[in-house]
């Protein structure tokens, strides 16, 4: 017969499974507010599309939208991903009229998706657009550019001013290899499509090749040293 302890022990191991089974069906399908679809999908549809379909996504479109309702002519708009949007506009920029409509984790697929509800109604001077690394690990060069270049046919402002996409940590080589490239490639895109290209890139390298840590918290955003650096180099422009 199997011994009191033994039967102790599975009890409060079928006890725990319970438990983490309880807490993963709050925080996956409760807590974040999805359903079983939204788990499908990310299998069925590639990681790259995944943001289209996450409740944060939707909500900071859908907030930009009701934003954009009011806001009418505004002399220049930040748009872009993660960096963007950690971007305190107002306050590195005071006395000045412009907009942040950065959204983490966005991609050029994403952002051509929400063009219209957060760009395209606003009367804009200055756009200051910085995208593409999100794209990096799911899409080729070529079809980031490709991306790139729908966005600018599609994009509603007086001025377009494309920056060039930041280097990551060091010891990301391959990454910031095809940065590299890629920042070249979109250099050329904008020769041809009459957009303003900013080099932000090589104002914020170390002596390797990298990211410099003073400018970044995590090798990959910014710190506030690194918004510091990003304000100066586009508050001539604005």
């Amino acid at each position: 017969m199997p011994s009191a302890n033994y039967n102790f022990t599975t009890y409060i191991a079928c006890l725990l499974a319970l438990i983490l089974f309880v807490f993963n069906v709050y925080y996956f399908f409760i807590w974040r507010d999805v359903g079983i679809s939204f788990y499908i999908k990310k299998v069925l549809y590639p990681t790259k599309d995944a943001v289209l379909m996450s409740r944060e996504y939707k909500d900071q479109v859908d907030q930009y939208a009701y934003l954009n309702q009011t806001a009418g002519a505004v002399d220049s708009v930040l748009l872009g991903d993660s960096n963007t949007k950690g971007f305190n506009v107002h306050e590195y920029f005071p006395g000045y009229s412009v907009l942040n409509r950065g959204i983490y984790s966005d991609t050029t697929v994403s952002l051509l998706e929400r063009l219209d509800k957060n760009v395209n109604n606003l009367k804009i001077r200055k756009l200051f657009l910085l995208i593409g690394y999100n794209d990096i690990q799911y899409r080729s060069n070529a079809e980031i550019v490709a991306n790139m270049s729908m966005i600018f046919d599609r994009i509603s402002a007086e001025k377009v001013f494309l920056q060039s996409i930041l280097p990551v940590e060091a010891k990301s080589k391959d990454t910031n290899l095809r940065i590299n490239d890629l920042n070249e490639d979109l250099k050329r895109l904008c020769t041809t499509k009459g957009v303003a290209y900013i080099d932000l890139h090589r104002h914020f390298l170390d002596e390797t090749g990298g990211l410099s840590a003073k400018y970044s918290i995590d090798g990959r955003h910014l710190s506030g040293s690194g918004y510091r650096l990003w304000k100066e180099l586009l508050r001539e422009k604005l």
